[in-house]
Parts: C-alpha cells; sequence; structure tokens
C-alpha cells in the first residue's frame, strides 16, 4: 500500500501472497518527482534510490542491520564535524569509539552516495538507521527522525482496516471472495476517512471509525432507498455526531511536537 499524508487515504494497494516482495510494489520512480517517500526496512533497493533521484524525488527508508557503506563525512546531531569517521564503514563506528547520540553521515555504496541518519537508543541497546536523499542544508537530522514518524499514519491505517472493517476473519477460504471483501473495506474505510473529514479537518479517524453505524450508515440507507426528503436530517444528525466524538484528544506539552500536526507544524514554521 501507499498511502498520501495529504488526503490520509490510500493511493494505491495490492494484494498479493505474503511471500511476495514489497519492492516490487513501490511506486514507480517516474512518478516521484517533488515527492517524498516514506517506507520502513522491508523496502530499501539502491537501484530504486537512484531512479527516484534521477527523477527529482526523495525517499526516507528505514536502515536494515545488514547496511555497511564507507563513511565520506560525518558530523554528529548538532552538525560538528567528526573527521575520524570519514573514510571508516559503519558497522565500524560502534558506542566505544564514538559515543555521539545521533550521527548526520555521508555515505558511499559504490558510486553511489546517499545520507545516513544513525541514532543511538540507550533503553534498548540498538541503533536505529534512517537512509535519505533530503539535503542536510535544509533538513537537519531530527528533521529526518520526525518526518519518519509520519509513517505510523500507516500502520494506524490497517490497525482501523483489522478493527473496524471486518478483516480478523473472512467466512471463506474462497480467493475470489476474499479479494472482493478486501476491496470493498478498503473503499468502505476511504468514503469513511473521507466524509469524516469534510465534516471536520482536523477529526480523530480512529474515533470516527468506530462508530460508522451510527453516523454514516444512515445517510447511505437514505441514498440506497432514495429517500432524498430525510437525508439532510441524516447529514446533519453526522455532523453533530463527528463534531462530539471524534474530536482529536488533547496532546501533553511535551508531546505535542512528535504528533502528526506538531510535526506538521515544526516543518512549516
Amino acid at each position: 500500500m501507499t498511502m498520501s499524508l495529504r488526503t490520509f487515504n490510500p493511493t494505491a494497494m495490492a494484494i498479493s501472497a505474503d511471500t511476495a516482495s514489497e519492492r516490487t510494489y513501490l511506486p514507480m520512480a517516474f512518478r516521484m518527482k517533488n515527492t517524498l517517500l516514506l517506507a520502513d526496512a522491508g523496502y530499501p533497493d539502491f537501484e530504486y534510490f537512484a531512479n527516484v533521484e534521477r527523477h527529482h524525488g526523495f525517499y526516507i527508508f528505514r536502515g536494515t542491520k545488514s547496511l555497511n557503506p564507507r563513511i565520506v563525512e560525518a558530523r554528529n546531531g548538532k552538525g560538528r564535524v567528526l573527521p575520524k569517521l570519514a573514510g571508516v564503514k559503519l558497522k565500524d563506528i560502534t558506542r566505544r569509539t564514538n559515543r555521539s547520540e545521533v550521527l548526520d553521515l555521508k555515505a558511499q555504496r559504490g558510486t553511489q552516495e546517499f545520507r545516513v541518519i544513525r541514532r543511538w537508543f540507550t533503553e534498548e541497546k540498538r541503533f536505529c538507521i534512517w537512509l535519505t536523499n533530503l539535503p542536510a542544508e535544509s533538513y537537519s537530522a531530527d528533521d529526518i527522525m520526525a518526518i519518519y514518524r509520519c509513517r505510523w499514519q500507516v500502520e494506524l491505517l490497517f490497525k482501523e482496516l483489522k478493527s473496524h472493517t471486518n478483516w480478523q476473519r473472512f467466512a471463506t477460504a474462497q480467493k475470489a471472495i476474499v479479494d472482493g471483501l478486501v476491496w470493498a473495506s478498503l473503499l468502505a474505510l476511504i468514503i469513511r476517512r473521507s466524509t469524516a473529514m469534510r465534516i471536520m479537518p482536523s477529526v480523530s479517524l480512529f474515533k470516527a471509525a468506530k462508530n460508522v453505524d451510527v453516523w454514516l450508515l444512515p445517510i447511505f440507507e437514505c441514498i440506497c432507498h432514495r429517500a432524498w426528503s430525510e437525508i439532510t436530517e441524516k447529514i446533519d444528525w453526522a455532523v453533530c455526531y463527528i463534531t462530539i466524538n471524534a474530536k482529536k484528544s488533547q496532546q501533553r506539552k511535551s508531546r505535542k511536537d512528535i504528533t502528526l500536526d506538531g510535526i506538521f507544524a515544526g516543518l512549516n514554521a
């Protein structure tokens, strides 16, 4: 699935065997001009990276543990140059050789150059790695990590599909019927989300999904039965219900900068 963070709806989706490679379903590189793609660790493909960059697109991908490019230039999270790290391999930079919590690295793999952000998580005692071609002059290491958090929205979308669109179990083993139910569920989600956001742009999509039978189903019943005289009343009821019951939860001040709205506000500032 490819999901838009502008509309919060899927823009492309395919159904495949669980053993199929995710890389096959990446967006076409020639369509990535002036577009930023966020993807997890199952997707990195350096040939694809090069094609995206060739078509003036951008990416942030989670790196895998096996990633080990040569470092061309190194800075810490505050931008200070670390000359001793130039020329070494990524895996050779351990907690013993460098204590920086965040490293912002220009790396090289063959003839291809890209940027690597690496952060040490003390509680979990592990590194997290992100690969990107966003320029360091415009986006700091903190910006890259914050932007990548926005990708969590696709996980929330699948949680919504499973919890509120009956994806937990299908009462059939026939592939054609299962495919049809999956596509119907996805269509229902898109309609539900689009309608809720039209009513209230700052809506909590997860809350709006919980009681669709209360606010959205009556509208569709009117449409199905061509009960046009009643539809205005049902729409007014939906607006009232969403406005009262689907507001986003108030975030603590200390957490506002890591919410989706907070990240967007920080970048736009």
